[in-house]
């Protein structure tokens, strides 16, 4: 974990103890509101506490240097607010006048002790002692307040870096392929809610753009002469875009919507028919994420799939049903039960008419067909029809009920790919068949209310917030019996019988037994099949890899492997070597494949790829040596040089290739193989692994 604080602060690490100077004045430009717009001082202390747990730093220098920092340039804060409110002015990002009212707001509702709460609140930092220096507070006053905030600013956040650093080396350790998989399935959850909150304060604004765009083009006389031309064709579309009936522009958004998803729908359903390369990736996303499978994320997952099977729907169908009695809302049971019924039809008819068989390794034994996925389309239907009343009821704010519901829908068909109880192709067009009902059913809902004199209830009595209570409660206990009792047969997957050529070794690769190059989840191919490696079994293959210094990479993680594809399978070890083994940017690496077949010498086969990592791609990914005959020549010296080589020999796999990587990295090979066997005594020797 040294080396990724090296890389991530060099700067301050670098210059020894002047880094405690750096750290306090970075925090004195921050809280001083001249240049607190350039100075990322919280980021570089929290980093700061960081690296004293790295051991780089002391503790309590540390938190002096950032005390006094912060101190000092709230203390020129103050004195520039005594002078007056000339630098606070419209378009400035810190002298904004918003912020010196709401400073002033803050301030006059906290008083004094706002001068230590305003060092820990963003924006209002600077502006604190700015508006406390307005309102005439006594230099001694502010000094006692500013030294006792200041101080617990340096504490606190030094003491976070602290944490986070002392954690990171034990993170780094310990964390797991689903320690992994969870953080990213929490980032992704995390983006949605950030766009959605940004997307709710944009619409206002595209809106009035939009309506004013609207206006110039109705005032404008051309159009008008237009409209007068053609007078029943812009009659048809002004009751299409009319607002004031439900089939006007309601019902012109839900038929749009629908041309669309068909459209999309068809095309997926188009892809499984002809077996296109989208669906040739199910198996390989399929097969990586069976790398990935965890106890623990199982569990969580059959959970979470487990609240989209039917039983669990028909309950909570069955509840929102009473709640909508019980509130006087009718209106929307037509809708909900539309919606559910028609998705579930039309899931099991799609299923039986395809007839596609469930993935080979499943978690669980599933009896029916595979596309579409039942629990993704159930989830859209249902759970997407409950938000919409939810938001159209006012029941909550709406950023939280639609990311809580987006969420749920994203997890439970998440969950049916990590269980690999379906392709990845089955969830997305259960998603489409889902969402298709589901605005059908917001259609009828909003048709009937437009059709009838509903009653709506502004108050609620007694007895009702009484029984609604008593749904939810039935409901939630209901459900949870239902999601505990959700249990499943695990799925025996079949031991596949390992295969012994009738040929030689090339005259399989020739023949298509063994496929000569590696690919991407796509199929497509990328780099020939470098090196084969002959060996009795698994151990002496990884013997032979450790005693050569080659150390396996356990993808995924922190310096982690990005897996490649053979034979729709991720590789099954990745091993590397190299000084800067611990980083992305420059090691050996391999990629290998344990085949299901023998030589007619009873020898496993395994085959691989190699090349050297030379730099950081776009920051995110490695960039390999163009030259990755050098890496296969370098591996299979290593190899030759621990003794236990019995036999080697190359062959012309294919022709010479000079191609490009899945990223774009070009390479080139003489496309030429490296036979490599083992000896039988490398079975019996101690592996080394850790």
């Amino acid at each position: 974990m040294h080396a990724y604080y090296n890389d991530l602060l060099p700067s301050i690490q670098s210059l020894g103890l002047w880094g405690y100077w750096l750290v306090g004045l970075l925090a004195f430009g921050e809280a001083l509101v001249l240049t607190s717009i350039f100075a990322p001082g919280t980021v570089v202390v929290v980093l700061g506490g960081a690296l004293v747990a790295q051991g780089f730093y002391d503790f309590g220098d540390m938190v002096w240097f950032v005390a006094i920092g912060t101190v000092l340039g709230a203390e020129a804060s103050f004195r520039i607010g005594a002078k007056g409110t000339i630098l606070f002015q419209k378009g400035r990002r810190v002298f904004s006048p918003a912020h010196l009212e709401r400073g002033k707001q803050f301030f006059a509702k906290y008083g004094a002790p706002s001068i230590v709460m305003g060092h820990f609140f963003g924006p209002l930092r600077p502006v604190m002692p700015v508006v406390a220096g307005l309102s005439g507070m006594s230099r001694r006053r502010f000094f006692l307040w500013n030294v006792t905030g200041g101080f617990c600013y340096a504490v606190i956040l030094v003491s976070v870096g602290y944490f986070f650093g002392t954690a990171a080396d034990a993170f780094s350790a310990t964390m797991t392929r689903a320690g992994l998989f969870a953080l990213a399935v929490l980032l992704t959850i995390a983006v949605g809610w950030f766009v959605t909150v940004k997307l709710r304060k944009t619409l206002p604004f595209f809106a009035s753009v939009l309506r004013s765009v609207g206006g110039a083009i109705r005032d404008n006389l051309d159009v008008h002469a237009l409209v007068a031309r053609h007078p029943i064709l812009f009659s048809v579309l002004s009751d299409r875009l009319s607002r004031d009936a439900v089939t006007g522009l309601p019902a012109t958004i839900v038929a749009s919507t629908s041309v669309y998803f068909l459209l999309l729908y068809a095309g997926s359903t188009l892809d499984f028919v002809t077996q296109s390369r989208f669906v040739a990736a199910d198996v390989r996303v399929a097969n990586l994420l069976s790398a990935f499978r965890d106890p623990d994320l199982v569990r969580f997952f059959t959970v979470v799939s487990a609240i989209g099977y039917w039983k669990v729907i028909a309950t909570l169908g069955i509840a929102a049903s009473a709640l909508m009695v019980l509130r006087r809302r009718p209106q929307y049971l037509a809708g909900l039960w539309l919606t559910v019924i028609g998705n579930q039809l039309t899931v099991t008819l799609l299923k039986n008419i395809f007839a596609r068989p469930r993935p080979e390794m499943a978690v669980y034994v599933e009896s029916s067909f595979s596309f579409p996925s039942g629990h993704s389309a159930a989830s859209v239907a249902f759970f997407g029809f409950v938000t919409y009343v939810v938001i159209r009821e006012h029941i909550g704010w709406v950023v939280t009920s639609f990311v809580t519901g987006a969420s749920l829908i994203f997890l439970i068909g998440l969950s049916r790919i990590y269980l690999v109880e379906h392709y990845l192709s089955d969830v997305l067009n259960g998603y489409l068949v889902g969402a298709l009902w589901m605005l059908l059913g917001i259609f009828l809902a909003q048709w009937l209310t437009t059709r009838a004199d509903w009653t709506v209830q502004t108050t609620v009595q007694p007895w009702q917030k009484v029984a609604s209570i008593g749904v939810v409660i039935s409901a939630v206990v209901t459900a949870a019996v239902i999601v505990k009792d959700y249990q499943q047969t695990y799925n025996r997957r079949p031991i596949h019988d390992i295969i012994q050529l009738d040929a030689p070794l090339q005259t399989a690769f020739a023949g298509g037994h063994l496929p000569t190059h590696s690919e991407n989840i796509l199929g497509q191919p990328q780099e020939p099949i470098s090196l084969v490696v002959l060996a009795q079994n698994d151990a002496a293959f990884t013997t032979a890899f450790n005693k050569a210094g080659w150390h396996v990479a356990d993808w995924p993680g922190f310096n982690a492997m990005s897996p490649a594809f053979w034979d729709s399978r991720p590789n099954d070890v990745g091993y590397q070597t190299g000084p800067g083994q611990d980083s992305l940017e420059y090691r050996h690496h391999a990629r290998f494949w344990r085949t299901d077949f023998r030589t007619q010498d009873g020898l496993l086969i395994f085959v691989g790829t190699a090349s050297r990592d030379q730099g950081l791609k776009w920051g995110l990914t490695h960039q390999i040596d163009p030259n990755i005959d050098a890496e296969r020549d370098f591996l299979a010296t290593g190899l030759r040089n621990t003794g236990l080589i019995s036999a080697e020999y190359r062959f012309q796999l294919v022709a010479p290739v000079l191609a490009q990587t899945v990223t774009d990295d070009p390479f080139f090979t003489d496309g030429k193989a490296i036979v490599l066997q083992i000896r039988p005594e490398a079975a019996q020797q101690p592996s080394g692994q850790p």
